[in-house]
Protein backbone atom coordinates (compact mmCIF):
# COMPACT_ATOMS: atom_id res chain seq x y z
CA UNK A 1 0.00 0.00 0.00
CA UNK A 2 1.06 3.39 -0.78
CA UNK A 3 2.20 4.60 2.53
CA UNK A 4 1.10 8.84 1.49
CA UNK A 5 -0.94 10.63 3.76
CA UNK A 6 -2.94 13.18 2.46
CA UNK A 7 -3.32 15.89 5.81
CA UNK A 8 -5.69 18.32 3.86
CA UNK A 9 -9.30 19.14 3.95
CA UNK A 10 -9.53 18.54 0.43
CA UNK A 11 -7.89 15.68 -1.52
CA UNK A 12 -7.26 16.76 -4.99
CA UNK A 13 -7.21 14.13 -7.52
CA UNK A 14 -7.13 14.07 -11.20
CA UNK A 15 -9.76 16.57 -11.90
CA UNK A 16 -11.68 16.19 -8.43
CA UNK A 17 -11.61 17.97 -5.31
CA UNK A 18 -12.93 16.37 -2.72
CA UNK A 19 -13.23 16.68 1.43
CA UNK A 20 -12.19 14.29 3.46
CA UNK A 21 -12.33 13.42 6.85
CA UNK A 22 -9.44 14.12 8.65
CA UNK A 23 -8.44 15.62 11.49
CA UNK A 24 -5.16 17.28 13.36
CA UNK A 25 -4.09 13.60 14.78
CA UNK A 26 -4.92 11.77 12.25
CA UNK A 27 -4.79 11.75 7.82
CA UNK A 28 -5.76 9.37 5.59
CA UNK A 29 -4.29 7.44 2.88
CA UNK A 30 -4.04 8.49 -0.71
CA UNK A 31 -3.76 4.86 -1.92
CA UNK A 32 -7.66 3.89 -0.18
CA UNK A 33 -8.82 7.40 -0.94
CA UNK A 34 -8.33 6.36 -4.66
CA UNK A 35 -10.00 2.85 -4.24
CA UNK A 36 -12.75 4.72 -2.36
CA UNK A 37 -13.35 6.67 -5.54
CA UNK A 38 -12.52 4.20 -8.25
CA UNK A 39 -15.79 2.34 -7.26
CA UNK A 40 -17.94 4.83 -6.43
CA UNK A 41 -17.00 6.46 -9.93
CA UNK A 42 -17.52 2.71 -11.28
CA UNK A 43 -20.88 1.78 -9.97
CA UNK A 44 -22.58 5.24 -10.99
CA UNK A 45 -20.89 4.48 -14.07
CA UNK A 46 -23.77 1.17 -13.83
CA UNK A 47 -26.37 2.46 -11.99
CA UNK A 48 -28.26 6.17 -11.78
CA UNK A 49 -28.26 5.69 -8.45
CA UNK A 50 -26.61 3.94 -5.54
CA UNK A 51 -27.21 3.32 -2.38
CA UNK A 52 -23.72 3.24 -0.08
CA UNK A 53 -24.27 1.43 3.69
CA UNK A 54 -21.55 1.31 6.26
CA UNK A 55 -21.11 -0.79 9.13
CA UNK A 56 -18.50 -1.95 11.64
CA UNK A 57 -17.50 -5.57 12.37
CA UNK A 58 -15.60 -6.35 15.56
CA UNK A 59 -13.88 -9.65 16.40
CA UNK A 60 -13.76 -11.80 19.58
CA UNK A 61 -10.50 -12.77 19.37
CA UNK A 62 -7.51 -11.48 16.77
CA UNK A 63 -6.75 -13.37 13.50
CA UNK A 64 -3.26 -13.11 11.66
CA UNK A 65 -5.81 -13.76 8.30
CA UNK A 66 -9.41 -12.00 7.01
CA UNK A 67 -10.63 -15.32 6.24
CA UNK A 68 -14.17 -14.43 7.85
CA UNK A 69 -15.13 -10.67 6.44
CA UNK A 70 -14.21 -12.50 2.95
CA UNK A 71 -16.77 -15.55 3.49
CA UNK A 72 -19.00 -13.37 4.88
CA UNK A 73 -19.11 -11.03 1.52
CA UNK A 74 -19.32 -14.01 -0.69
CA UNK A 75 -22.42 -15.29 1.47
CA UNK A 76 -23.99 -12.47 1.17
CA UNK A 77 -23.54 -12.04 -3.41
CA UNK A 78 -25.02 -15.76 -2.83
CA UNK A 79 -27.78 -14.96 -1.05
CA UNK A 80 -28.50 -11.11 -2.90
CA UNK A 81 -28.44 -13.21 -5.94
CA UNK A 82 -32.05 -15.18 -5.79
CA UNK A 83 -33.93 -12.06 -5.41
CA UNK A 84 -31.93 -9.61 -7.28
CA UNK A 85 -29.96 -11.09 -10.02
CA UNK A 86 -26.61 -10.80 -10.77
CA UNK A 87 -26.41 -7.11 -9.86
CA UNK A 88 -22.94 -5.49 -9.60
CA UNK A 89 -22.21 -5.12 -5.31
CA UNK A 90 -19.29 -2.92 -4.45
CA UNK A 91 -17.75 -3.15 -1.24
CA UNK A 92 -14.58 -1.98 0.44
CA UNK A 93 -13.61 -3.23 3.60
CA UNK A 94 -10.46 -1.98 6.04
CA UNK A 95 -9.20 -3.92 9.06
CA UNK A 96 -7.70 -1.85 11.82
CA UNK A 97 -6.83 -2.76 15.76
CA UNK A 98 -6.10 0.29 17.87
CA UNK A 99 -6.22 -0.18 21.73
CA UNK A 100 -8.55 -3.62 21.27
CA UNK A 101 -6.30 -6.61 21.05
CA UNK A 102 -8.07 -8.35 17.59
CA UNK A 103 -8.68 -6.38 14.99
CA UNK A 104 -12.54 -4.86 14.15
CA UNK A 105 -13.25 -4.05 10.40
CA UNK A 106 -14.99 -0.94 8.66
CA UNK A 107 -17.24 -2.23 5.73
CA UNK A 108 -18.86 -0.37 3.57
CA UNK A 109 -21.36 -2.00 0.86
CA UNK A 110 -22.30 -0.11 -2.99
CA UNK A 111 -25.33 -1.58 -4.05
CA UNK A 112 -28.08 -0.65 -7.00
CA UNK A 113 -30.32 1.66 -5.64
CA UNK A 114 -33.38 1.02 -7.74
CA UNK A 115 -33.19 -2.65 -6.40
CA UNK A 116 -32.55 -1.79 -2.98
CA UNK A 117 -33.92 1.38 -1.52
CA UNK A 118 -32.85 0.36 2.46
CA UNK A 119 -30.25 -1.49 3.90
CA UNK A 120 -32.48 -2.97 6.69
CA UNK A 121 -32.82 -6.56 5.39
CA UNK A 122 -28.73 -6.81 3.98
CA UNK A 123 -27.94 -5.36 7.92
CA UNK A 124 -30.29 -8.08 9.73
CA UNK A 125 -28.52 -10.44 7.42
CA UNK A 126 -25.35 -9.51 7.92
CA UNK A 127 -26.04 -9.26 11.91
CA UNK A 128 -27.45 -12.71 11.92
CA UNK A 129 -24.36 -14.27 9.98
CA UNK A 130 -21.94 -12.47 11.99
CA UNK A 131 -23.33 -13.34 15.28
CA UNK A 132 -23.77 -17.42 13.95
CA UNK A 133 -20.27 -17.10 13.61
CA UNK A 134 -19.71 -16.17 17.94
CA UNK A 135 -18.68 -12.81 16.67
CA UNK A 136 -20.49 -9.66 18.47
CA UNK A 137 -23.43 -8.04 16.73
CA UNK A 138 -22.16 -5.48 14.27
CA UNK A 139 -22.48 -2.07 14.91
CA UNK A 140 -24.80 0.03 12.63
CA UNK A 141 -23.67 3.64 12.24
CA UNK A 142 -26.03 6.61 12.57
CA UNK A 143 -27.47 7.38 9.27
CA UNK A 144 -25.65 4.30 8.16
CA UNK A 145 -26.40 4.87 4.53
CA UNK A 146 -26.69 7.33 1.69
CA UNK A 147 -28.00 7.70 -1.74
CA UNK A 148 -25.53 8.73 -4.27
CA UNK A 149 -27.57 10.28 -7.56
CA UNK A 150 -25.24 9.96 -10.67
CA UNK A 151 -25.50 13.98 -11.62
CA UNK A 152 -25.73 15.12 -7.71
CA UNK A 153 -22.05 15.99 -6.66
CA UNK A 154 -23.56 17.26 -3.48
CA UNK A 155 -24.86 13.39 -3.18
CA UNK A 156 -21.48 12.16 -4.08
CA UNK A 157 -19.68 14.46 -1.85
CA UNK A 158 -21.39 13.01 0.91
CA UNK A 159 -21.03 9.46 0.28
CA UNK A 160 -17.27 10.15 -0.34
CA UNK A 161 -16.44 12.25 2.74
CA UNK A 162 -18.04 9.70 4.85
CA UNK A 163 -16.60 6.71 3.36
CA UNK A 164 -13.32 8.43 3.98
CA UNK A 165 -13.16 7.74 7.16
CA UNK A 166 -12.34 4.41 6.23
CA UNK A 167 -8.75 5.69 4.73
CA UNK A 168 -7.58 7.01 8.07
CA UNK A 169 -3.76 6.02 8.59
CA UNK A 170 -4.73 5.28 12.47
CA UNK A 171 -4.76 1.66 12.93
CA UNK A 172 -3.51 0.08 10.28
CA UNK A 173 -1.28 -2.59 9.72
CA UNK A 174 -1.72 -4.66 12.62
CA UNK A 175 -1.81 -8.17 11.20
CA UNK A 176 0.13 -10.93 9.34
CA UNK A 177 2.77 -10.88 6.87
CA UNK A 178 0.30 -12.32 4.45
CA UNK A 179 -2.86 -10.36 5.63
CA UNK A 180 -4.44 -7.16 3.64
CA UNK A 181 -4.79 -3.91 5.42
CA UNK A 182 -8.10 -3.58 2.81
CA UNK A 183 -9.54 -5.27 0.24
CA UNK A 184 -12.03 -3.93 -2.52
CA UNK A 185 -14.31 -5.05 -5.20
CA UNK A 186 -12.70 -4.43 -8.73
CA UNK A 187 -16.02 -3.09 -10.25
CA UNK A 188 -14.82 -1.51 -13.71
CA UNK A 189 -16.12 1.75 -15.38
CA UNK A 190 -18.85 0.99 -17.56
CA UNK A 191 -16.50 2.29 -20.45
CA UNK A 192 -13.84 0.59 -19.48
CA UNK A 193 -15.14 -2.91 -19.75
Amino acid sequence: MDRRIVRTAVWKHENAKLEINVTQRYGCYATLLKVIKDQMDAMSSHYSRVLVVRLDLHMIEYTGNNEKISRMLDRLKEWLQPSYGRTRIGHLWVREMERAKQQHYHLALMIDERLIRHPHNIIKWIEHYWQLRDEPKPFTPRRCYTKVKRDDPQSYQKAFYRLSYLAKNRGKGYKDQTANNYSASRIKHKQDR
